[in-house]
């Protein structure tokens, strides 16, 4: 049998032989029910899109979502329940999400100006979020938040036993934070245990901070030794720790 021709002039391939139509959007589903019928079995399927892929930047890092994390700070900060911690979790649930670290961290950030909500949606997400887990970033911006709150040292401490416990190691940001938020003695021995603890080489902005962290303490001493051990290594104070470190010496009458 001559194959038929198409207005192109080139023939047509019979209809068992063309390709099927795909569909522009892959779909999961599961069996709700199956019934039989005199035509055939019959069954009905729920199907729902699988989530797009979280985007990456160039070094291949996941951009966070600006669109999400604008609608779970709505969520937290315009809540229509009781309880909005349980509202984001089933917002998260019903539309098959998660966050990742970069965006529970930027939802840290708006909700700054309650540090006490900040605080619990920090807490909240890797215990009740699937998947989630935070990173020395997400953990620096709460962290950061308790720094400019002035909150009691004691509560960045125990953000520190999570970040432990979870097996999260801080890097010299986490270090340059801790020692700002304590005052000298033993807050700046522990956070130079976790330094080292966590492999990290002191630069010369930590050293400025361990300086006004014992200066703040009234001790001058140790502060100094500081001062000399930075000129050692060829770090510099800028004009503010200068003026700090100079008043504190001559109200200790050391020079």
């Amino acid at each position: 049998q001559t194959p038929a021709h198409s207005g192109t002039g080139r023939p047509e391939a019979p209809p068992d032989a063309q390709m099927p139509r795909r569909l522009g959007t892959t779909y999961s589903g599961r069996i709700a029910a199956a019934t039989p019928s005199p035509s055939g079995p019959s069954i009905t399927v729920t199907v729902s899109p699988t989530p797009p892929p979280t985007p990456l930047d160039p070094r291949g890092y996941p951009l966070p979502r600006r669109h999400l994390i604008c609608a779970a700070a709505g969520i937290l900060r315009f809540p229509a329940s009781p309880t909005p911690l349980v509202d984001l979790a089933d917002y998260l649930r019903d539309r098959r999400l998660t966050l990742t670290a970069s965006e529970a961290s930027e939802i840290v950030k708006a909700l700054s100006p309650d540090p006490a909500l900040a605080l619990a949606f920090f807490r909240f997400a890797p215990a009740s979020l699937p998947g989630f887990r935070h990173d020395a970033f997400s953990y620096n911006r709460i962290l950061a938040l308790l720094f400019r709150t002035r909150a009691d040292p004691s509560e960045a401490l125990r953000i520190v036993s999570e970040m432990e416990r979870d097996g999260v190691a801080g890097n010299i940001s986490t270090v340059n934070l801790l020692v700002g938020m304590g005052g000298g003695g033993v807050e700046v021995t522990k956070c130079l245990e976790l330094a080292m603890k966590w492999g990290l080489r002191l630069n010369g902005y930590t050293y400025k901070c361990i300086l006004q962290a014992h200066l703040r303490s009234r001790e001058v001493s140790k502060g100094f030794e500081v001062y000399e051990e930075m000129r050692r290594k060829g770090y510099r104070l800028d004009i503010f720790a200068y003026n700090m470190l100079l008043d504190a010496l001559a109200k200790s009458g050391m020079v």
